[in-house]
């Protein structure tokens, strides 16, 4: 009987460790569209303010609903070489202090090459924490994938 007691200690404080050392994950995805880039880069930013007219400008912040909950999303970007990269901070989940979304734009001969970036920060709750050791990676897959499917 002692046994069991001892493989559930054991079992129970790996767990523990697995729970509280993790605060982010990072899912990269890369696929490719025949799409021009100012279009490309439009539909992304439509995917985040609906109905916009024009691309945010550096530092805008607007309220979006993403996964289901309203959130304040934030803009930056930065244009290098040819390429267009720029990144959507998004902040207000009750359970991820930030989901940051990365979007790097490559010109291609058929179209538009597009890295996609989504990194995620746990708030420092237990909760929180037990919450996102299972489901951070699906939360990021959902997202990838509708971004995706926009395409």
């Amino acid at each position: 009987m002692i046994w069991y007691l001892r493989v559930f200690g054991v079992f129970v404080l790996v767990f523990a460790v697995a729970v509280f050392r993790q605060s982010t994950t990072k899912v990269e995805r890369t696929w490719e569209v025949t799409n021009k880039p100012e279009q490309v880069q439009k539909v992304l930013y439509d995917s985040f303010q609906p109905k916009s007219f024009r691309a945010p400008v550096v530092g805008e912040t607007w309220e979006s609903k993403v996964m289901g909950e309203v959130v304040k999303c934030t803009t930056t970007v930065a244009n290098s070489q040819g390429n267009s990269e720029f990144q959507i901070a998004t902040e207000g989940f009750k359970h991820y202090q930030v989901l940051k979304e990365t979007y790097r734009l490559e010109s291609t001969q058929n179209g538009v090459r597009i890295h996609g970036t989504w990194d995620v920060e746990t708030k420092p709750n237990t909760i929180s924490k037990l919450l996102f050791l299972f489901f951070s990676d699906a939360d990021l897959n959902y997202i990838a994938d509708g971004k995706q499917k926009l395409f």
